[in-house]
């Protein structure tokens, strides 16, 4: 998102996040709403969650939910030298021919017991990429060594903020992760961990206002049908199949140019399908682009192509690939903005393309069945937020007030 819009849409912000109420992410007597993940040890004694070491890989006590925008709170002690964090809008991605082997990727609030060892900053974990930013040197007497300390985390749109003991320790943005669970972490290795943490809680922010429905949950109001194959509206939920065989689109009657778009799909069979935008119908012939949606061992899922033109124009990244769940609902967001696409897939960025000399740059949205039948796809959720054109970024609030 460029800075303008960045700073445009922070400042929309304001308001949600003085209105919106504490909620307890734990409820102080088990780990509802939580499970764990690999090797680390959790119990509850005394309202408060202990994370020690269990047999000496990566442990995760992780959320049931996601959650997208939000500011966290919560507080913990170390009791041993051992290393932890608090990941947020993060993913257990499935690894190895049975794809069930679980890696933690996203951002990760480091937990120290040290002094001056980046309590506060944050550091990309499973990708590579390693710290995105960490705490001046003059912050490091900040962490309360051996007592409780208080963390808060925000995240709102691309911006990352940590407080720590009412100081901020890093403010950054990165595009990399949309959504994601939370999960409090045991590190691997030989060096004992051993963290308490206790009131824990959040603000849900979700996915913040001016976002319209596409679709009114009934009928097919505002979208036109284009070719023979069947759509049908039901308990909020589009449902699209070959029948005929043809290529098939459900189309909307408005056209769009600077946008975000969100939509939950589910693909009943191996066929082909896909989220077109900045499209043009003649027919069942379309010129546009196209999110991919792809649920063949190939996998495109949340690429992008463009129909009538050059073929692929991104494809999406092998970390997305891997989020894909074939027998499942699926999150798919798609932005424009000018020249610029980019896609998320359950909550990671898949793929991105800056066009230097776009050839569609508004249109129709439309859900794709693609020829040769043994389609069937269904959709639902389906949101536009549409950007606004560029006016004096007003300033920037913070998630974590209040």
């Amino acid at each position: 998102m460029r800075m303008w819009a960045l700073l445009m849409a922070l400042s929309l912000w304001a308001a949600p996040v003085a209105a919106a109420r504490w909620q307890p992410l734990f409820n102080g007597k088990d780990l509802s709403g939580w499970h764990q993940v690999l090797g680390g040890k959790w119990s509850v004694q005394n309202e408060e969650i202990v994370g020690e070491t269990g047999d000496g890989r990566y442990g995760w006590l992780v959320t049931n939910s996601e959650y997208r925008n939000f500011a966290l709170e919560l507080k913990f002690k170390t009791e041993a030298l051992g290393n932890s964090g608090v990941q947020v809008r993060s993913h257990l991605v499935l690894e190895g021919p049975d794809r069930k082997t679980p890696r933690m990727v996203g951002y990760q609030a480091e937990v120290s017991p040290k002094r001056g060892d980046n309590t506060g900053g944050v550091w990309e974990e499973g990708t590579g990429r390693g710290w995105l930013a960490q705490p001046a040197p003059k912050l490091a007497n900040v962490l309360k060594e051996g007592e409780w300390n208080t963390y808060r985390i925000s995240a709102i749109e691309t911006h990352i903020t940590t407080e720590l003991n009412g100081v901020k320790m890093v403010e950054f943005d990165d595009e990399r992760s949309g959504s994601g669970i939370i999960a409090l972490q045991v590190h691997q290795g030989a060096t004992p961990v051993r963290v308490r943490w206790k009131d824990l809680r959040i603000r849900d922010l979700g996915y913040g206002r001016d976002w319209q429905p596409l679709f009114n949950g009934k009928d097919f109001s505002g979208w036109t049908i284009h070719g023979d194959e069947q759509w049908t509206a039901e308990n909020g939920v589009i449902a699209g199949e070959s029948t005929a065989g043809g290529y098939g689109y459900l189309a909307t009657q408005k056209k769009y140019r600077d946008f975000q778009v969100r939509v939950r799909f589910k693909c009943e069979t191996a066929g082909n399908s896909g989220l077109f935008f900045h499209s043009t119908l003649d027919g069942t012939d379309i010129q546009g682009v196209q999110a991919e949606i792809d649920p063949t061992p190939s996998n495109l899922t949340a690429g992008l192509y463009e129909s009538g033109g050059r073929g692929w124009l991104a494809q999406p990244n092998e970390l997305a690939r891997a989020l894909m769940r074939f027998d499942n609902w699926n999150d798919l967001w798609v932005m424009c903005e000018g020249n610029r696409s980019v896609t998320y897939l359950n909550g990671l960025l898949a793929a991105e393309y800056t066009d230097p000399a776009p050839k569609f740059t508004d249109g129709v949205i439309a859900l794709q069945l693609h020829s040769g039948g043994g389609v069937k796809v269904r959709w639902r959720d389906l949101y536009i937020r549409e950007l606004k054109p560029k006016t004096r970024p007003q300033p920037r609030p913070s998630a974590a007030q209040g």
